[in-house]
């Protein structure tokens, strides 16, 4: 009876005290998106973490661009930050062009980055609901695809935008907007 105990108890304190030497992906460091705007005249770059929870857990880094935006993150709230699964690019309307596009060339650069994010302009009033809903951002990217579907003109992926950017063309990409809905459109740019 002793070693029946003994033994139930060692595959106990086994169970209980973790396997030290695994290696697993740490899902608090894995950003799903990231939304782009202005606030009291700074840039602010919002890194939404992948999580289960209907409450988008986000990180808000002011910063003059994306690439110290993605340092200061990583120094100061996510340790081990990863963008190799980001889906979603969003970026305010009233960012300036040229914050967009020095945005968009860091990140074509990248190898880490995930070559498929897709990308649209957005008003305030979706930043606001993405941050209080995770649920959202699959409702954004499956207007994204509608949209996609739609318009053949449409550049829906960051490479394709900056593609059309170097070679100074015009261009459509989807204009997300939040009157009670979510509503796509989209907006020219060039």
């Amino acid at each position: 009876m002793f070693k029946k105990w003994m033994g139930v108890l060692c595959a106990l304190s086994l169970l209980l005290s973790g396997c030290h030497s695994a290696r697993q992906i740490e899902t608090a460091s894995v950003i799903e998106n990231v939304s782009v705007h202005r606030e009291n005249g700074q840039t602010v770059y919002t890194f939404y973490l992948l999580s289960d929870s209907p409450r988008s857990d986000a990180v808000a880094v002011p910063a003059a661009s994306f690439e110290e935006a993605a340092r200061l993150a990583e120094q100061a709230y996510i340790p081990h930050l990863t963008l190799a699964k980001l889906e979603l690019l969003l970026i305010a309307r009233d960012v300036s062009r040229e914050t967009l596009w020095r945005d968009i060339e860091y990140i074509a650069e990248q190898a880490h980055i995930s070559p498929v994010a897709k990308l649209a302009l957005c008003d305030t009033k979706t930043l606001l609901r993405l941050r209080q809903v995770s649920a959202s951002q699959e409702r954004i990217v499956s207007q994204i695809d509608r949209l996609e579907q739609d318009n053949g003109q449409l550049m829906t992926d960051y490479l394709s935008v900056f593609n059309a950017y170097a070679r100074k063309e015009t261009f459509l990409v989807p204009l997300i907007t939040c009157e009670g809905d979510l509503k796509a459109a989209t907006m020219v740019l060039g």
